[in-house]
This record gives C-alpha cells, sequence and structure tokens, in this order.
C-alpha cells in the first residue's frame, strides 16, 4: 500500500470529516465549548486556528466572540473549501491559508491561538519546535489552546477503555501521540508563564498555557 502524506489523507477525508468525528472522538462539542470558555475570559481580537479542518471551530470562535478575527491554516486545500462553505457568512473575520501546521508561515502577534485535534499528527520535535514559534507569536498575556487526543502516561489506564482500532490504516500512520505531561513541559520549556490541563476525558483532552504579561 503506498503512503499517502497528511494532506493527502485529510483531502480524501474531508467528504466525511464532519460526519465521523463526532463518532470517533469522545465529547466532540464538550471540547469546542471549553475551547470557547478559555477564550472567553479575556476576548481577543485575532486569533490563529492551527488546523483549522472544515472550519468548526474557527465557527464556534466566531459566533461567540464578535470582536475576533480568525486566521485559519491548513494543510489539505479540501478541507479548507468545506471551511470556507461553513464560514461565508463570517467571510469578513475570517482568513483561510493553505499551510503545514509544523512549520507555519506566521505574520505578527495573536492574541491567542488555537489547535483542535491537529497538534498530534506532528513529531514530538515537531511539537516542542512549535510550541516555541506559537510563544513568539503570541502577545503578552496571550493564551495558546491544545486541545487534542493524548498517549495515556502508562498503559494500565488502557485497561479502563475499550479503544476501536483504526478503520483506516492511514489514520493510524500520521498519528503521533505524546503524553499530556510531555505538552505540559514542552510548553513550559518554550517559555510560557502558566500551563495546565482545563478538561480531559480518556485520551483527548485541553491543554492551555499564557504568555506572561509584559512588565
Amino acid at each position: 500500500m503506498t503512503a499517502r502524506t497528511v494532506a493527502e489523507h485529510f483531502d480524501a477525508w474531508a467528504a466525511r470529516y464532519d460526519a465521523e468525528i463526532h463518532d470517533q472522538v469522545p465529547r466532540y462539542d464538550e471540547i469546542h465549548d471549553t475551547v470557547v470558555q478559555l477564550l472567553s475570559l479575556r476576548p481577543p481580537h485575532r486569533v490563529l486556528d492551527l488546523g483549522t479542518g472544515t472550519g468548526m471551530t474557527a465557527l464556534r470562535i466566531l459566533e461567540a466572540l464578535p470582536e475576533a478575527k480568525v486566521v485559519g491554516l491548513d494543510v489539505s486545500h479540501e478541507m479548507l473549501d468545506r471551511a470556507r462553505q461553513r464560514l461565508r457568512a463570517h467571510r469578513r473575520r475570517v482568513q483561510l491559508r493553505t499551510a503545514n501546521i509544523a512549520a507555519p508561515d506566521l505574520d505578527g502577534l495573536y492574541d491567542a491561538i488555537v489547535s483542535v485535534l491537529a497538534i498530534h499528527h506532528l513529531w514530538a520535535d515537531e511539537k516542542r519546535h512549535l510550541f516555541s514559534r506559537l510563544w513568539d507569536h503570541l502577545s503578552p498575556g496571550g493564551i495558546l489552546v491544545v486541545a487534542d487526543a493524548f498517549q495515556h502516561a502508562s498503559s494500565r489506564l488502557l485497561e479502563l477503555y475499550d479503544y476501536p482500532r483504526p478503520e483506516d490504516p492511514h489514520e493510524a500512520e500520521h498519528d503521533h501521540l505524546d503524553t499530556a505531561y510531555d505538552h505540559l513541559a514542552w510548553l513550559i520549556a518554550a517559555g510560557f508563564a502558566s500551563v495546565d490541563v482545563a478538561w480531559k476525558y480518556e485520551d483527548v483532552g485541553v491543554l492551555v498555557a499564557w504568555k506572561a504579561d509584559r512588565r
């Protein structure tokens, strides 16, 4: 079987993504509720959405935070086409661009950066380097929210959950899970002043990190 790139994988999945993601990810809507609640603590004006996919996260942000403008990046053209359709009512407040989120071309500073179910497609070293770059592009006091799937810290925890095997072998090929602890350590090393687990259920969770206010 010929290996597909991440872009090819998501181009092929785009038409089915919205119908399938709720079945594949426990409490998918609660994840987005948590993301929006965290951003609402200090409503941002400029938001970066890494791995914007079909635009669900961007839509929730735009609807909840009327002053926010969103820049959405994704490697899949097909996903972005569906995001444009979903976000057409907010097109004056959103920009969508094709980008590899492992090494995105970032411009200026953002008040908030979010990523939902995307960063687990990166290798550990790519995640570490990405977090450092995101710190550089956050405004003082800015917030980073990472909602994703994480590897359990102990295989014993797997005994609590009956996970189905991925039906698509390419999905397993492109998933590179690390523990929540690993992510928190990388965020601290990148310079974030405060990091925490805001929400977690089984192997999915929402991590939050703030950049210190300028003194």
